[in-house]
């Protein structure tokens, strides 16, 4: 037994070893970089690619008539005032949407990468507490990309798909970076900003820009960062730059919750799209609840339960401090809120809780940053646990390396499709309407990575054209290639895949 624990070990010990965190971190955001240039336009970004028209509907309902597409920055301001009074509040995710349906797309592609890039790095430094280097601790560097991996609800929605990477993605980053100088002050006594005379300012933007991103993310970090000003207030530490950070996420989310086109949406999903909505007798009540706590919080929780791991770990064997475990704690409560949140929201789907996973990955880093001492020292003393981070190691690896290639495969598939769709658009262009073959999951593998990649689930919801030239997707696709109309070869079992609610 000692003997194999030993060998495996020291195999694992030796891999580890070559595998340096620039590999490791190459090798991610390469990946990243190449599933954003595999992802065309689809769903919602065809509608975003045109002025939105409040006047009519907007553009995501079906059947509306021509629409105006985006060919200038003031086309954009235009269409985010009327999107803001008749749709929903999220400007700045929006503006970004529309200004990246624009122009071209390896320019989001490059954009999204350097996004991607910083949202690990800035985890990575509200779990260390300090803006230290990334190869002090390659361990956690790799449990932030396993976590963002695994974690993340709806992945390729939330993280590549140009329009949900801005609402999610994006705003994921620039929440992390306003409470980065929160994080850091809690942990040290002096900082850059407090002497800066444009911090100022600087913290009032980024604020706004915080505050004025997502519903639930942003009303949790507006607790987050009263309960940083509550400690700091105690401890003396409090700053200008503080205040204004705060002002700023006020004023933003302010911004975002009173919103006009909110609850013009809310009615307008009512009146034209009764089956995608909550019925408006049952807003609110325990029938509400009971569906968005097992279509929401349920599957988010469980796939939040491996980051739990090193937290629970760490409380249970008092390897933190009094100032640790407080730190870690603050992060895991914003995490649960961000659920608890999305709880009141009329419709919870899981992506919509993507910011709980990014505040308890900033926790279970932290946490397991603080059990490795303890790891690497029973690791030496007792052959099991030699063998049994030998055996989860080269699991999490594997595991990661063979996800990451079926991914690759599902959503190389997907891209040529497209080409093959595109072909067959131009030769039969003067049809009404053309009609192309459905997209298809090479070999069914979404069966094994899951929401990971593109499903079944995700084509019929977005990441394909309809069986109907009317419907919203076939519709603007139509429109913003000039084609007379355009359907998939394929009718959809609406029933298979609960387009309605049955209460």
């Amino acid at each position: 037994m000692n003997l194999w624990a030993d060998r495996l070990y020291g195999l694992w010990q030796a891999l580890w070893q070559r595998l340096s965190w620039q590999l490791l971190f190459g090798l991610a955001a390469g990946v990243f970089l190449w599933r954003n240039i595999l992802m065309p336009l689809v769903g919602d970004d065809y509608s975003y690619a045109f002025i939105w028209d409040g006047a009519n509907a907007g553009n995501l309902m079906d059947d509306i008539g021509p629409r105006q597409r985006i060919t200038s920055l003031s086309d954009i301001v235009v269409s985010q005032w009327s999107h803001y009074f008749t749709w929903g509040g999220r400007v700045p995710a929006l503006f970004a949407v529309q200004f990246f349906c624009w122009q071209h797309s390896l320019l989001f592609d490059l954009f999204n990468t350097v996004f991607f890039v910083l949202l690990v790095l800035v985890l990575y430094w509200l779990a260390a507490g300090r803006t230290e280097h990334v190869r002090t601790n390659k361990t956690a560097l790799w449990w932030l990309l396993l976590g963002l991996f695994f974690a993340v609800p709806s992945y390729i929605y939330t993280m590549v798909w140009r329009t949900g990477a801005c609402v999610y993605l994006w705003t994921a980053v620039v929440t992390c970076i306003f409470l980065l100088p929160f994080a850091l002050t809690y942990w040290q006594d002096d900082l850059p900003l407090d002497k800066s005379a444009g911090a100022v300012p600087l913290m009032l933007f980024v604020g706004l820009l915080a505050g004025w991103s997502m519903e639930p993310a942003s009303i949790v970090t507006l607790l987050l960062t009263a309960a940083f000003m509550v400690i700091f207030y105690q401890q003396k530490k409090l700053r200008s730059w503080q205040w204004a950070g705060l002002t700023g996420l006020v004023i933003g989310l302010l911004l975002l919750m009173l919103a006009p086109g909110n609850m013009e949406r809310l009615k307008l999903m009512q009146e034209l799209a009764p089956d995608y909505t909550m019925p408006p007798e049952l807003l609110w009540t325990p029938v509400m609840f009971l569906y968005n706590f097992v279509s929401g919080f349920l599957p988010v929780f469980i796939g939040e339960l491996p980051l739990f791991v090193p937290i629970v770990l760490c409380l249970r064997y008092g390897l933190c401090s009094r100032q640790e475990k407080r730190y870690m704690l603050l992060f895991t409560a914003g995490s649960v809120l961000v659920l608890c949140a999305m709880m009141f929201s009329p419709d919870f789907r899981a992506h919509g809780a993507y910011h709980s996973v990014i505040f308890l990955l900033a926790a279970s880093t932290a946490a397991l940053r603080a059990l490795m001492p303890l790891l690497a020292e029973k690791c030496m003393q007792v052959p099991k646990i030699r063998l049994g981070a030998a055996v989860l190691g080269f699991t999490a690896l594997g595991a990661w390396l063979v996800a990451m290639a079926l991914c690759l495969t599902i959503e190389t598939s997907y891209s040529q499709q497209w080409a093959e769709r595109e072909k067959i658009i131009s030769e039969h262009r003067q049809d009404d309407p053309v009609v192309v073959p459905a997209i298809e999951i090479p070999w069914h593998l979404d069966k094994i990575t899951g929401n990971r990649s593109l499903t079944e689930s995700l084509l019929i919801f977005g990441a394909d054209l309809e069986s109907n030239p009317r419907d919203n997707r076939s519709n603007v696709y139509a429109q913003y290639h000039g084609l007379k109309g355009i359907v998939i070869d394929k009718q959809i079992d609406w029933g298979k895949y609960g387009e309605t609610f049955e209460w």
